[in-house]
This record gives C-alpha cells, structure tokens and sequence, in this order.
C-alpha cells in the first residue's frame, strides 16, 4: 500500500497486535515438486488469524486487517525463490477494494488469492472478474469446511480447489464425509479446477491424497510453515528428507 494506505491502516488497526508472515509450501503431488507458497499470517500474541478476523468484524475493521496483511505478505516475498508463485487469504469484499490492485502492481512473480470458501456476502461473479483483470489465480479456500457447496464453486470457476483438511482426514473413516468430498471433487472438475487437498501430515496421507485424483498438496508433511528467508533452508530439508524437487535444486 502507499504511505498514506499504510499510514492509515496504523491508526485504524491499533491495539492488534503485530503480525508475521511465513510461507508453506504447496506441492504437485504427481511431479513430488514444490510449485509454490501459501503466505499465512502469525500473531505475537499466539492468537489465530480467525480469531482476530472475528474482532476486526466486530471493530468494523476486517478487510482493513485483510489488506494490511497482504501488504506486509507481497513486502516478504522479496525473500522468496525467484519465480515461486504464491498465494494470499482474502474475503470477496476485500478482493473487491480498490486498494488491492495498488498491493499487486508491482508484484512480478506469479500469484493468487484464496477465498473463503463459505463467502457470501460478495458478488462471485465480480469477484471472478477480479481476480482475473488483476492477473491473478483464483482459489476457493477449505472447500467442504461448513457444507459442500458446489454451487458456489461453478459460479466462481476457480482455478483451484482447495479441500479442508478435516473433511480429507474424515474420509478414512466415515462414509458420508466420502461422499462430500466425491461431489466437490466433481464440481472441480467440471469447472476445470485443478484440486489441492490441505492437511497432509504423513506419507500415508500423501498416497490417500493421489488415490483420491488431488492434483497438488499442502500439509507439515510436504513443508512447514516457514519464514520467508528461510524457505531455501526448507526446499533442501525437503529434498534431503522425502526425496522432493523444487525449482533451483
């Protein structure tokens, strides 16, 4: 954000307290390479970034908190692999605001924004719009969180899916959660989404993950939440570890 965006969001944003930035890796789950980064947000004082999305709500200032967190994200990118696509949180309204081009322009790596899959309080279609005349992917975020909707995944036509972590770990053991995630999956591809499946923590998750046709991956098994200097260090503990590739490697 400009000065003055930054400046304003200081005065509107105090009493929170100060955010981090660190980066996990998302990984094509076919090519065992690391394609990419989800930019995620850490609190000094331990509080989740649900937790103080939930007071800015109360405050009026959420898609304040939202901005100023992609700011202070595209800021650490600057530390990453060259080239390295990432990708940043966000709610509909706030990809709507007009200060959001001004946070990408200058950005030269690839990115894309992840939506909130149970969004409704944003026009899908301009959101959809917006993203792409920005330049940007589009994913819908947790992906059967609250309820399967597919509806709202053929309206937004991401570019891709992202499945919540607790409906993959539910799928083992319970029937129903199957079938959510079967229809979810359909709705992906008929849009022609490619499908990330969250919470992969072993290997034995990593081989669920393929079975069930994921395209890519994202769990402390394929890479840690990591500050952004220290991604080069992760790429070849990775490597080193589980055999995986990443670019510069």
């Amino acid at each position: 954000m400009a000065h003055r965006g930054r400046a304003d969001a200081a005065d509107l944003l105090e009493g929170f307290p100060r955010a981090r930035i660190v980066f996990q890796p998302i990984v094509d789950l076919t090519a065992w390479r690391v394609i990419g980064f989800e930019a995620l947000a850490r609190f000094d004082d331990g509080g989740s970034p649900p937790l103080h999305l939930e007071r800015a709500q109360e405050l009026g200032v959420r898609e304040e908190l939202e901005l100023h967190l992609i700011d202070l994200a595209v800021q650490a990118t600057a530390d990453l692999p060259d080239g390295m696509p990432v990708t940043f949180n966000a709610s509909g309204v706030t990809i709507l605001r007009p200060e959001l081009a001004e946070l990408f322009a200058d950005v030269e790596r690839p990115w894309g924004l992840e939506i909130y899959e149970g969004e409704t309080t944003a026009d899908l279609a301009a959101v959809r719009a917006r993203v792409t005349g920005l330049g940007g992917r589009l994913l819908v975020d947790d992906a059967g969180a609250v309820c399967a909707d597919e509806t709202r995944i053929t309206t937004l036509r991401p570019d891709v899916v992202k499945i919540d972590r607790a409906l993959f770990w539910e799928v083992a053991e319970d029937p129903a959660a199957r079938t959510r995630l079967e229809s979810l999956l359909a709705a992906a591809r008929e849009t022609g989404a490619r499908v990330l499946v969250e919470g992969v923590s072993d290997a034995e998750q990593v081989e669920r993950a393929r079975a069930l046709g994921s395209d890519y991956g994202q769990g402390f098994h394929l890479g840690m939440p990591t500050p952004a200097a220290q991604t080069r260090e992760l790429l070849e503990e990775l490597h080193r570890s589980i055999g995986m590739d990443a670019p510069g490697l």
